[in-house]
């Protein structure tokens, strides 16, 4: 906003003011003052930088949707390049056609630099709008949740039209694609935390019966046993875990289990699944806070609403757990 005034109201008025005198045929040496001068650039910059940084600093913490701010600074970034193309361009092309002097001409074709910054980074945060909106989205694994699928530090790309073309922010379908399928691996918002994005494995879907034994670790869909094979055990941290091979849907994939793991003393989970909606695990199954104990822990639905869905991971491209590692391509493949 102070760039705002800055720019449309405050210079506007200095290159009419410029504009009036070329054209009554001032010397350039009364004009170029009128050009160079920008009272307000500083503070208005002193003041509009911190601002922006603070917005960003409570987006990270509050963890909202940077979809939202990338959409804001498109939008910022446009209004400002339109405006200059409305207001600002007739008075600098007025008096550059009318001056003589070089210098003068030169200095009212110069944009401001806030100006110049938004024409240059239109047409990139478009893009970058469109690609992450429409196309895929990069995601990184933030936990063991999904080991020994996903391993913390796997880039992804998101398929963010896998499930339908949505409108960012607004969760509308515009056109509908596919709905998820058993054994997909998906981000989505959960219900307890809904400026945060989730990465899980789709057990049930809307309509089915879902069932899961605390104890033995089972899970049945719609009365058929989730298969799983045991197919290595090892020693991790000092834990005993064994691999599994599970078959879901038409996807066969690996869980880790760990053996002799405390169990919650709960009766089996035994619920219908709204239209929808979906029931989700991760691979890590005695590692992962999911649809299983969403209710108990938090008293909210164990389901994930379709309207937060955000697209299908496809692929794992980049292996960088920190800062302090060299980004690896070993684990680049597709996610099954």
């Amino acid at each position: 906003m102070f760039w705002l005034v800055d720019v449309f109201v405050l210079e506007r008025r200095r290159l009419a003011m410029a504009a009036e005198q070329v054209r009554a045929g001032a010397d350039a040496s009364a004009v170029a003052p009128l050009l160079k001068s920008r009272p307000w650039s500083y503070p208005t910059q002193l003041l509009g930088a911190p601002l922006i940084i603070l917005v960003l600093w409570l987006a990270i913490q509050d963890s909202r949707d940077l979809a939202l701010l990338l959409i804001i600074g498109t939008l910022y970034a446009g209004l400002i390049t339109l405006l200059d193309r409305l207001l600002m361009r007739r008075h600098r092309k007025a008096i550059a056609v009318a001056s003589d002097d070089e210098d003068t001409g030169r200095l009212a074709r110069t944009d401001s630099s806030i100006v110049e910054y938004s024409k240059s980074f239109f047409p990139v945060l478009a893009l970058v709008v469109v690609l992450r909106s429409f196309l895929f989205e990069p995601y990184q694994i933030p936990s063991e949740s999904m080991r020994p699928t996903l391993l913390v530090g796997d880039f992804l790309l998101v398929n963010k039209h896998s499930y339908g073309v949505r409108l960012p922010v607004a969760k509308t379908v515009l056109f509908p694609v596919d709905e998820p399928a058993h054994g997909d691996v998906m981000v989505f918002k959960p219900p307890h935390r809904e400026n945060q994005n989730y990465i899980k494995r789709v057990m049930a879907k809307g309509g089915d019966h879902v069932r899961y034994d605390y104890q033995s670790r089972d899970f049945w869909v719609n009365g058929e046993l989730v298969v799983r094979d045991r197919i290595e055990q090892r020693t991790e941290r000092g834990r005993s875990i064994s691999l599994y091979e599970e078959t879901h849907g038409e996807h066969t994939y690996e869980i880790y289990q760990f053996d002799n793991s405390p169990t919650p003393n709960w009766p089996p989970l035994d619920m219908q699944v709204p239209e929808g909606h979906y029931f989700v695990v991760g691979d890590n199954r005695d590692n992962s806070l999911d649809s299983r104990f969403w209710q108990q822990q938090y008293g909210t639905s164990p389901f994930v609403d379709g309207r937060e869905l955000q697209g299908k991971a496809v692929l794992r491209w980049m292996f960088w757990p920190s800062l302090f590692t060299v980004p690896s391509f070993s684990r680049f493949g597709l996610i099954h």
